[in-house]
């Protein structure tokens, strides 16, 4: 049987590979999904390693509470005064202190040098401490006073050259420094769309407004010294505001909101590679389906030389086997090339991540591999145990129909229930309350799986009355032919229903994403528009996110016609033993937008 059934794929290559694309498609999504997220994983995790090489201990700032992963709120800086006593400790070989944040780099044409949301990186460097300094010197010297070094990839995108004056913004007003050097991130391919810029010390501290402050100590121990006694020996010496890691933690903790962006870039689209596979099972359930109404007489004959309900069962399994198995390596192969094709892409809207080369582990091939098979081979169970019900007598029968199972006349009660059941889910996971982020997708997703299988077992009972009312037209203007389509339509409901509840799933899809992201662009517009007194202007960071000096508010308040500005700061606070989000305003915020308020009224925002 086992040949008998390679045979009769052969024998049906063109169904058979079209069977296999919707496979091939879902296996792809989710072995590029692995292998991108993997990849910039992978490059994220050199660019920290090698942040901190040669660094068994890390001093850093010490916040009073934890901060979360939003990026609007960091440690706070320190005494430069510790890194004396540090550098005096006996088991302690080298340090160095070091300070850092957002500096924009001002292009020519006066605006900064930004690469979609990529940030914008400033901090000082040591080129007397070789064995801490990330940076490779490519062409000029270290930064001194006043000077600058930039990375070449910068460099090369805005033809920024060597002895050239360059803007440089951090937390005051725009500084022209000269570029004294271009320089390489150690063995990364390429930082993505980052932008670096390095100076001296003191020139740092200057940019970032921490005079005689420092961010960070990094420290490497002498070669007698275990790295346990080192961080004690650290941490018996340190005030109560800072605290010490190891290299490699320090390097975890960094990357923290680098794996917080991954896991979500990851889930978002391997949803895609589930939605290809969900909607491939019903192709391959239906293409099965159809293949075995053709094969009636096929069967029927193997069951009349000797063939078991067993043997059928077997051979069609065998059939959808082979298929997930050639198309799951298909699509395991075609999932490099689509990760390929995603970092282009990403480039090419200005989101360029980091890449140094694609990363396939063995996880992606067996979960890629195991996923593509085993839900076609699920998908062809209901098609395999029909063909089992075809009769002998089949066999000298033209057109005889396969009997309904056992379980047929509860097809009705089933589709409707399962589909109620996922409207059920889905009205939870909207109005649910006390639902997390994860559990409200959680019980939409399945609400909406519920709901697509049991509209897809049920339409199979509206197919008739819906061919012949819309197939009506058809015999008016098609003649035979139209009367033709609509009889055609008619005499398998099932089979009609099932061929368009893939169609059914990708238009419900679309049609779903697409009025919820209008829906929230229209949510947000009409927000900000009932905020407004009048006329406002926002300004913002360039990539919408950074934060910008507080020396831009003093420059725009001084444009003639304004009735009044307000700055706004978001930060990370505890209130009431939890950390929560909050937003500060200047009094004057009263005269720009108006709040609904719950308790007290509009004068409350104007109290300093």
């Amino acid at each position: 049987m086992t040949a008998f059934a390679l045979r009769g794929l052969l024998l049906r290559k063109l169904r058979t590979v079209l069977t296999g694309v919707a496979i091939v498609l879902g296996v792809a999504m989710i072995s590029g999904t692995y292998v991108l997220t993997d990849s910039i994983s992978n490059a994220f995790s050199a660019i920290f390693t090698q942040t901190y090489r040669g660094t068994d201990a890390v001093v850093s700032g010490k916040s009073a509470f934890s901060l979360s992963n939003n990026g609007t709120t960091s440690n706070p800086s320190f005494d430069e005064s510790l890194l004396a006593k540090v550098k005096a400790l006996p088991g302690v070989d080298a340090a160095i202190g070091g300070v850092a944040g957002q500096a924009q780099l001002i292009g020519r044409n006066g605006k900064a040098i930004v690469f979609g949301g990529a940030p914008n990186l400033g901090f000082s460097v040591d080129p007397t401490q070789a064995r801490f300094n990330s940076l490779t010197l490519v062409s000029g010297r270290w930064p001194k006073t006043g000077e600058v070094v930039v990375d070449r990839q910068t460099a090369g995108k805005k033809h920024i050259a060597i002895g050239q004056q360059l803007g440089v913004q951090a937390q005051g007003p725009v500084e022209r420094l000269r570029v004294s050097g271009l320089v390489k991130f150690g063995a990364v391919g390429t930082i993505g769309g980052a932008t670096l810029a390095g100076f001296d010390l003191r020139t740092a501290q200057h940019l970032f407004a921490e005079q005689g402050k420092l961010d960070q100590i990094r420290v490497a121990g002498k070669k007698a010294v275990s790295q346990a006694k080192l961080l004690a020996e650290i941490r018996s010496i340190l005030p109560p505001e800072t605290q010490v890691r190891s290299g490699d933690k320090q390097a975890s903790s960094d990357a923290k909101d680098t794996n917080s962006f991954i896991g979500f870039l990851q889930k978002f689209l391997l949803s895609f590679g589930g939605v290809a596979l969900f909607v491939g099972a019903f192709v391959i359930a239906n293409s099965l389906s159809i293949t075995i109404a053709q094969r009636t007489r096929e069967f029927a004959t193997l069951r009349t030389i000797g063939a078991s309900r067993r043997q059928v069962l077997r051979s069609v399994i065998l059939e959808a086997l082979a298929i997930g198995v050639i198309s799951s390596v298909v699509g395991l192969f075609l999932g490099l090339a689509l990760a390929k094709g995603l970092f282009k892409l990403f480039d090419a809207v200005g989101f360029t991540l980091p890449n140094n080369g694609l990363v396939l582990h063995p996880r992606t091939v067996v979960v890629a591999l195991i996923v593509g098979i085993v839900v076609t081979v699920a998908a062809s169970l209901r098609p395999a145990f029909r063909a089992t019900r075809v009769p002998p007598i089949s066999a000298v029968r033209e057109g005889a129909p396969l009997p309904p199972g056992r379980f047929h006349r509860f097809r009705g009660v089933g589709a409707a229930a399962t589909a109620l059941l996922g409207f059920a889910a889905l009205i939870y996971g909207l109005f649910g309350s006390g639902l997390g982020t994860a559990k409200v997708l959680l019980y939409m997703g399945v609400g909406a799986l519920l709901i697509f299988v049991g509209v897809a077992l049920f339409s199979s009972r509206i197919v008739v009355p819906l061919a012949r009312a819309l197939g009506y037209p058809a015999t008016r203007i098609g003649g035979a032919a139209g009367a033709l389509a609509r009889d055609n339509a008619q005499r398998n409901p099932q089979r009609t229903a099932s061929t368009a509840a893939a169609l059914m799933i990708g238009l419900a899809l679309v049609t779903l994403v697409a009025t919820l992201a209008s829906s929230i662009i229209g949510t947000f517009n009409s927000a900000v528009d009932d905020l407004a007194r009048g006329q406002f202007y926002a300004i913002t960071a360039q990539n919408n996110f950074s934060p910008i000096p507080v020396s831009a508010a003093r420059a725009a308040a001084k444009t003639p016609g304004l009735s009044g500005i307000a700055s706004v700061r978001a930060g990370d606070a505890q209130v009431f033993g939890h950390t929560h989000q909050l937003t500060a305003v200047d009094p004057t915020i009263g005269k720009i937008l108006t709040l609904k308020w719950k308790h007290g009224s509009q004068a409350a925002a104007s109290r300093s």
